[in-house]
């Protein structure tokens, strides 16, 4: 091409430097974050930018003010693709605009620096250095010939129009007719995956800031359940005849690997493995971490699927959802919600009240100054768990009796550096990571903090006939050699594996036990139903009582919908689900979806998503 041999070396260096980089982050993301269906869209959209970038942009490497520019749209770009690398390692999902515009943040750099980002990352930044390099060396002898680039024929730049046209609409034309050749708006509403292979990440941007803007949800037609998800009923049997209070505890960042893991013959959660020994525990339990922590919250208390880019508490309102909470206000509970954060976090605030709670602790409700546990400096999500439970212990004394007590708790959340130095146990000393060293430090105090809350509440006379079920929100992601929370998924893409977390039952007539059923935290209430003998579940609880032997697929509803079904991973592509992977030792080739659960499995997904639009707030 006679334009790019008249540049000089350095800025040949330049604009082949600027092409690859571009090209490795954007198809980086198309392929590993966004999992594309089609590799044929990836390539015809490569050729696009080729063109685009070696014809239009080329007249830009010219001149030092158009390398500039060039430099900062790729550091934009560049930006937009860490995020959606650190959003994508953390979360399994890519940072949409409802994630940039309602997220609640990280909450602390710490957890960004020690947790998600990777010394490996900084490859991507390779370019952007050699870039401002070229740029800081300035011109040499060379000469650079003035002439524009469409100077020697005014039929250049049309003739150039004319090729970049007919690639990006062919591209767009072959791809969408490879993916059923849907409507732009039908396209995106069946797969963000498939969009960005059709259109590109720029349009699925702004077409998510046009929803943004003029979301209505009057369109929505009239619900109906699912007639299968209607048929699913409790037994009617109650295993656990006297149920005086309820508590229940969502510990935080807390894997199921933990439960009897020893580090230099020290157990470190010595606690909790006794109490799994007295209690009814589900070996196969998974959580719903689709965008956060209050997923869980969400998952729990109305039996209920989350969705990606969809933050529940904030965008949904919650008096349109069946709520555990409410049924057992309307059994004679008090209903007391705890957790040591601002009560506007998360939206929970608004949330619990709407949920059917008569009172949520929060941060302001907790004492930083009267504290047993001496800490370093205070923690930007509240009181230590220690303290949490501590203080929460005397409003429960002052409750009605029978209460469902919901406590979250804090300590063991990522960067895991907020437990007492005193309380540091010796054994994790030779530890070298940093990050695993805290979280099992972090995770030792909560252990003996849960100790201490259930000794007390038999001190205090409220553990008779107490039912208490502990669980978490979400496992730890730690992937390191030293540990990992995986639970040992073979997967053959990037895809968010199902985290692997406990589940703890436990109540004086209540037999000790394992549950072998494969269940998520949308499947808790209506275990807890089951126990306490009610025979008609809820008509919103879509979830299964894990006490029902059946083994049907488990829904997870990222961005590529997740079905984990007799220890396989599928992904939803489209209305097709394609088996990517499996638990380590638990491979089956044969193992399929059955049609007939891949038919409700469709009409779930469409049922949660139609819910999810019909009960959007009309205001924030």
């Amino acid at each position: 091409m006679e334009q790019f041999d008249n540049l000089t070396k350095k800025q040949k260096y330049f604009l082949i430097t600027f092409l690859v980089g571009f090209l490795i982050k954007y198809n980086y993301l198309v392929v590993r974050i966004f999992n594309v269906p089609s590799s044929t869209g990836v390539v015809l959209r490569s050729l696009f930018f080729i063109t685009v970038i070696g014809y239009l942009l080329l007249p830009l490497v010219k001149a030092k003010k158009g390398r500039i520019s060039l430099l900062l749209l790729l550091s934009v770009f560049s930006l937009l693709f860490l995020a959606n690398l650190w959003y994508n390692r953390y979360f399994g999902n890519y940072l949409s605009f409802t994630d940039m515009t309602r997220s609640e943040g990280i909450g602390s750099s710490m957890v960004l620096f020690r947790h998600i980002i990777n010394f490996w990352d900084l490859i991507f930044l390779l370019d952007l250095l050699l870039l401002g390099w070229f740029l800081s060396q300035g011109e040499n002898s060379e000469q650079v010939k003035e002439e524009l680039f469409f100077s020697k024929s005014k039929y250049r730049f049309q003739t150039v129009i004319i090729v970049i046209s007919l690639l990006l609409s062919s591209q767009i034309f072959i791809t969408n007719l490879l993916l059923e050749n849907e409507s732009p708006v039908k396209l995106y509403q069946r797969s963000s995956a498939g969009f960005v292979n059709v259109y590109g990440i720029i349009p699925l941007y702004f077409y998510e800031f046009y929803e943004s803007v003029s979301a209505d949800n009057s369109y929505v037609a009239e619900l109906e359940t699912p007639p299968f998800l209607l048929e699913d009923e409790l037994d009617d049997k109650a295993l656990v005849e006297e149920v005086d209070n309820i508590v229940v505890i969502q510990v935080e960042s807390l894997d199921e690997r933990l439960i009897d893991y020893e580090h230099n013959g020290y157990e470190v959660t010595p606690f909790l493995n006794q109490f799994k020994d007295e209690s009814l525990y589900a070996e196969n339990f998974y959580t719903k971490h689709v965008n956060g922590s209050f997923d869980a919250d969400f998952s729990f208390l109305t039996s209920f699927y989350p969705t990606n880019s969809n933050f529940v508490f904030k965008g949904n309102d919650m008096t349109e959802f069946d709520s555990l909470a409410r049924i057992l206000s309307d059994k004679g509970y008090q209903t007391l919600a705890f957790h040591s954060n601002d009560k506007t976090f998360f939206h929970r605030h608004q949330a619990y009240p709407e949920l059917g709670f008569d009172q949520f602790y929060s941060r302001e409700d907790f004492s930083s100054t009267d504290k047993v546990m001496e800490m370093e400096e205070e923690f930007y999500l509240g009181i230590n768990d220690y303290d949490f439970f501590k203080q929460s212990l005397d409003y429960l004394e002052e409750a009605d009796s029978p209460f469902f007590a919901y406590l979250i708790t804090v300590t063991s959340h990522t960067p895991f550096n907020f437990y007492p130095p005193d309380q540091m146990i010796d054994e994790y000393s030779d530890i070298e990571n940093q990050l695993v060293h805290d979280f099992f430090q972090s995770i030792s105090f909560v252990d003996k903090s849960l100790q201490m809350f259930l000794e007390q509440l038999e001190e205090r006379g409220l553990k008779e006939d107490t039912l208490v079920v502990i669980y978490s929100d979400h496992d730890a992601t730690i992937d390191t050699p030293e540990y990992s929370s995986s639970a040992n998924f073979e997967v053959d893409r990037n895809v968010k594996e199902p985290e692997h977390i406990p589940l703890l039952i436990k109540h004086p007539e209540l037999e000790a036990g394992t549950i072998e059923k494969t269940g998520t935290i949308t499947d808790l209430a209506p275990t807890l139903l089951d126990l306490m003998g009610v025979g008609e579940k809820p008509e919103g609880f879509i979830g299964t009582s894990l006490l029902k032997e059946e083994e049907a697929p488990v829904l997870f509803l990222h961005e590529l919908p997740q079905i984990l079904y007799k220890d396989h991973l599928f992904v939803k592509q489209f209305n097709e689900f394609e088996k990517i992977g499996y638990l380590k030792n638990k491979r089956e080739e044969d193992v399929r979806l059955p049609q007939a659960k891949k038919d409700e499995v469709l009409q779930t997904i469409n049922y949660v998503r139609q819910k999810m639009m019909a009960t959007q707030r009309t205001q924030d």
